[in-house]
C-alpha cells in the first residue's frame, strides 16, 4: 500500500516543482567542445593543392615547362651518338632467332590446345619427329607456356638494351 501512494507523489513533485533545483548563478549549458578542421585543410592537416587557372599562369615571373620548348634544353630528346651497327647487327640476330624459337613455341602450344579441345591435330602423313611422350598433355602446356614467358622476357630484355644504346626501333625491323 505504501508503494501506491509514493509513486504519485514522486510525479507530482516532478511536475510542480522543477524550478527548484536551478540556481540563477549556473552558466547556460554548452555544447560539448570538438575537434574540427578547417576547410582550407583536408583530412592530413596540409593545406589543399593550388588548382591553377590560365588566369593565375599569365601572372607568373617565370614561365611554365613545356615539354618541346625549344626554350628549356635540359632535356634530349635524341641520344648523343647513332647507335654502332656492328651492336645493331647483333640486337637484331638475336632477336630474329628468340622470334623464330617464339614461332615454334606457339605453333606447338596450338596443336597441344587443340588435341585438348578434342579437334584432331594429325594431317594424315609420317612425321618422324614425334614420339611418344608420357607427360600429360596440361603439364607440357604449362612447360611451354612458362618457356614462352622467358622467350617474351628475354625480348624485352634485348629491346630494353637496344633502346639504351641508342636503337631506333626501325633499325630492329
Amino acid at each position: 500500500m505504501f508503494g501506491r501512494l509514493v509513486a504519485p507523489i514522486c510525479v507530482l513533485s516532478l511536475l510542480a516543482f522543477p524550478c527548484l533545483g536551478q540556481t540563477q548563478d549556473a552558466p547556460p549549458l554548452q555544447a560539448p567542445a570538438t575537434t574540427t578542421t578547417p576547410a582550407s585543410t583536408n583530412a592530413h592537416g596540409a593545406p589543399p593543392k593550388k588548382v591553377w587557372t590560365n588566369e593565375d599562369i599569365t601572372g607568373t615571373k617565370g614561365g611554365v615547362s613545356v615539354i618541346g620548348d625549344k626554350r628549356n634544353q635540359n632535356y634530349h630528346l635524341t641520344p648523343n651518338q647513332p647507335a654502332d651497327p656492328a651492336t645493331v647487327a647483333r640486337i637484331k640476330r638475336e632477336l630474329e632467332k628468340l622470334q623464330t624459337q617464339l614461332d615454334d613455341l606457339n605453333m606447338k602450344l596450338k596443336a597441344f590446345k587443340e588435341f585438348q579441345d578434342g579437334e584432331p591435330v594429325s594431317t594424315g602423313e609420317r612425321d618422324l619427329s614425334k614420339g611418344i611422350n608420357r607427360v600429360p598433355v596440361n603439364q607440357q602446356i604449362a612447360q611451354l607456356e612458362e618457356k614462352k614467358k622467358t622467350l617474351q622476357g628475354q625480348i624485352g630484355d634485348l629491346v630494353d638494351e637496344a633502346r639504351k644504346k641508342g636503337v631506333d626501333p626501325g633499325q630492329l625491323r
